[in-house]
């Protein structure tokens, strides 16, 4: 074998070598930047409400100026292309509490995420008591003791914490009936069934608003 080939073998394999290191390290970069983007914000300014603080999260994910993230915007539109998960865990630091959001709950807006966040972050910060629970007296008492789907949904209707259980009841039933006229309206079995998965979680809302069973 010629000693001459074994040189040029090795130089031909350091070609290959460089050239596959120059085509991913741009890729590798840009993920470390993404990663850097997602989860080195810094803080919304003090005295933020808390609409502001989400818009501001949204604004550095997306690169958007946060004054310009519309609050009635569709949360699911403003994201993107920034994934859900970076999002919650984003706006979890900002809100100090930990966020979790169904897919199908991505259709609420910048404002109702909002609601949502403290009202989260207001369960999880009331003291937990010992013994026989105190039946529910207003709104908020029921939004403490929700589940997280169920507490999205709430937050997506609009229902307010200091709100008596009649008139959420009354809200929520309004809503019911608003959807359940839609279901007639459902060309496509997909959205038909959609529509039916809301009408049921309502349903169970309304349940949890109902007053306790002596």
């Amino acid at each position: 074998m010629r000693t001459w080939l074994l040189p040029l073998a090795l130089a031909g394999v350091l070609v290959l070598a460089l050239a596959a290191w120059v085509a991913f390290r741009p890729r590798a970069e840009g993920a470390r930047r993404t990663r850097r983007r997602s989860t080195g914000l810094t803080a919304a300014p003090a005295g933020a409400s808390d609409a502001d603080r989400v818009a501001w999260v949204l604004g550095k994910l997306t690169g958007t100026p946060p004054r310009r993230i519309p609050r009635d915007g569709v949360l699911r539109d403003v994201l993107g292309r920034v994934s859900a998960e970076d999002f919650l865990a984003a706006a979890g630091r900002e809100f100090r509490t930990e966020l979790t959001l169904a897919e199908d709950r991505l259709g609420m807006t910048v404002a109702q995420f909002a609601a949502y966040a403290a009202h989260v972050r207001r369960g999880r910060r009331k003291p937990r008591t010992g013994g026989r629970k105190r039946s529910p007296r207003t709104t908020g008492d029921v939004l403490d003791r929700l589940e997280a789907p169920l507490l999205a949904l709430a937050s997506e209707l609009g229902l307010r914490r200091d709100w008596d259980l009649e008139q959420a009841r009354r809200h929520v039933t309004k809503e019911y009936l608003r959807w359940n006229a839609r279901i007639h309206l459902a060309a496509r079995e997909e959205e038909r069934a959609s529509v039916q998965a809301r009408l049921e979680a309502i349903g169970r809302l309304r349940e949890a608003l109902a007053p306790a069973r002596r």
